[in-house]
């Protein structure tokens, strides 16, 4: 039986911002200031190296790659 599925090599990546329940705890507004930095850049980010990002999970977020840049 043939397939007419395509394949597709991709990276993932999934980040988070380290230490950001312990900031909620101690400074929220802090906190609130470094998801929106963190978000930000992120997109920046994953948009230069032809990324797309999937979904923000609270502090953390999925992206994926489908080329692979070298990084400079």
């Amino acid at each position: 039986m043939s397939s007419n599925r395509k394949r597709q090599l991709a990276a993932i990546m999934f980040a988070d911002i380290q230490g950001y329940t312990q900031l909620m705890q101690q400074d929220e507004a802090k906190a609130s200031r470094s998801i929106v930095k963190f978000k930000n850049e992120l997109n920046d980010k994953v948009k230069a190296f032809d990324g797309r990002v999937v979904q923000f999970y609270g502090d953390g977020c999925l992206s994926t790659f489908n080329r692979f840049t070298s990084l400079k």
